[in-house]
C-alpha cells in the first residue's frame, strides 16, 4: 500500500530534470532497441537496458537529450 502511495507522488523526471519517457525513447532510437528494454533505476540514478545490462548515467547524457 505504501508503494502505491509513493508512486502517486513520484516525479516523472530523472535526477537531471529530464522526462524519463523522452530519455528512454531517445536511448531506444539511438541504440536501435525497443523502448521496453530500457528502465530508469530511480534509486541509483541511471538508465539500464534490461536485455544486455548496459547502464547510462544521467550525467553521461548530453544536455539536449530529451
Amino acid at each position: 500500500m505504501l508503494t502505491i502511495v509513493k508512486n502517486l507522488f513520484r516525479s516523472d523526471k530523472d535526477a537531471s530534470g529530464r522526462k524519463v519517457d523522452r530519455v528512454i525513447t531517445t536511448l531506444a532510437a539511438q541504440n536501435k532497441t525497443s523502448i521496453y528494454s530500457w528502465s530508469y533505476i530511480r534509486e541509483e540514478g541511471y538508465y539500464e537496458n534490461t536485455t544486455n545490462g548496459r547502464r547510462v548515467y544521467t550525467y553521461d547524457l548530453p544536455k539536449n537529450a530529451a
